[in-house]
């Protein structure tokens, strides 16, 4: 899978869609799917509502994700942001357990990523960065969740090209 990195950052005056995204969940008696896929919504959530500003909370990020899934949303957040560039709406996802390893406790999902309605817009005009798409664009994500110890994190996240799924 090719990784792109896919910045989505910034402040519009929409409000939020997703105001605020729950603590990463801990070990109890969630399946670990069930666990996997609730903190990989909630860094999205976070993600998407972060992209609004050009000042984004990179620590919001922190009970969701690590390592380089961390360093990646924190990373494109910030480029958004060096950028002036800010979002309105949100991707949508349609994430999937696909290979749980209760044993090493770590789930990858699968996801393809909607971003034909989160649209990147200039953060001091609010002018659309680039013309609303005519066609769905539509991303390939592969993201590894892993427990340490009772917290559940994104430890990895990979992003295919626009088309990809």
């Amino acid at each position: 899978m090719t990784t792109v990195l896919v910045s989505c950052s910034g402040a519009s005056a929409d409000p939020p869609t997703e105001t605020s995204a729950s603590p990463s969940p801990s070990a109890s008696a969630a399946a670990p799917e069930e666990e996997a896929l609730a903190v990989y919504e909630g860094m999205w959530a976070v993600i998407a509502e972060q992209s609004r500003t050009t000042d984004p909370d990179y620590a919001a990020l922190e009970p969701y994700a690590t390592g380089q899934a961390l360093d990646f949303a924190s990373e494109s957040l910030k480029a958004r942001a060096q950028d002036g560039v800010v979002a309105r709406g949100a991707p949508v996802h349609s994430p999937e357990a696909d290979n749980v390893d209760a044993e090493a406790a770590a789930v990858v999902i699968r996801d393809c990523v909607d971003t034909t309605d989160w649209l990147q817009e200039d953060a001091e005009s609010g002018e659309l960065v680039e013309e609303s798409p005519r066609e769905p664009i539509r991303r390939q994500a592969e993201a590894t969740v892993s427990r340490d110890g009772q917290t559940w994190k994104v430890s990895e996240l990979l992003l295919g090209q626009a088309g990809s799924c």
